[in-house]
């Protein structure tokens, strides 16, 4: 459910900017940026009070919906499709599932398809045709690379998980161990488990 949370927070997003780009507050479209800008900053301040957000990012829907619309408006404010601000897109398409999941590359993808898509029916564009393909050619490898990193946090968590089994049961050894030989080797294998908890 958190996940389908996220991939609607960039929907929404798209969203938000498509109905302002069509509507007469498109006029307002750099003060509507700022404004976000500001929403963005106060919202980041309050969660970092939490004592459990320990990231500058977490990931969670708001962070994304914010994010994703900073970007997209930055973009249509200095010229859309001809912006040269557009690369600011492919963070979206590499950021956004390294801090959520791999399958975000594809939402991120075919929302940028059908953001453009309205220009490219009005009149051909060749500059949209090759920002759309760029996006399609980078998509496998946005998508590698989450799915990478998602890879390396589960190992990591599987590997913490078992350090810790082994240091409780280590642990529990020594207490009624009386040789002091074999306590001496018991204390070694409970310091490798509580390195090897601090380095995943």
């Amino acid at each position: 459910m958190s996940y389908l949370t996220k991939y609607i927070a960039v929907i929404l997003s798209f969203l938000f900017t498509g109905i302002i780009k069509s509507s007469p507050l498109e006029s307002q479209m750099g003060f509507i940026l700022a404004a976000l800008i500001i929403f963005a900053i106060i919202y980041i301040i309050s969660q970092r009070r939490n004592p459990t957000f320990n990231k500058l990012f977490s990931g969670n829907p708001p962070e994304i919906f914010f994010i994703s619309s900073i970007v997209i408006l930055m973009i249509e404010v200095s010229g859309g499709a001809n912006s040269s601000l557009y690369f600011l897109s492919y963070f979206l398409l590499f950021g956004l599932p390294l801090i959520s999941t791999p399958y975000m590359s594809l939402a991120v993808t075919l929302c940028f398809i059908a953001f453009y898509m309205p220009d490219l029916l009005r009149s051909f564009n060749t500059d949209i045709i090759l920002k759309i393909g760029s996006f399609l050619l980078l998509l496998p490898l946005s998508y590698f690379l989450s799915n990478e990193l998602m890879k390396r946090s589960r190992e990591n968590e599987d590997l913490k998980d078992l350090a810790e089994k082994i240091e409780l049961e280590a642990t529990e050894l020594e207490a009624n161990e009386a040789d002091m030989h074999e306590r001496e080797k018991l204390d070694e294998i409970i310091e490798s488990a509580e390195k090897i908890k601090d380095q995943s």
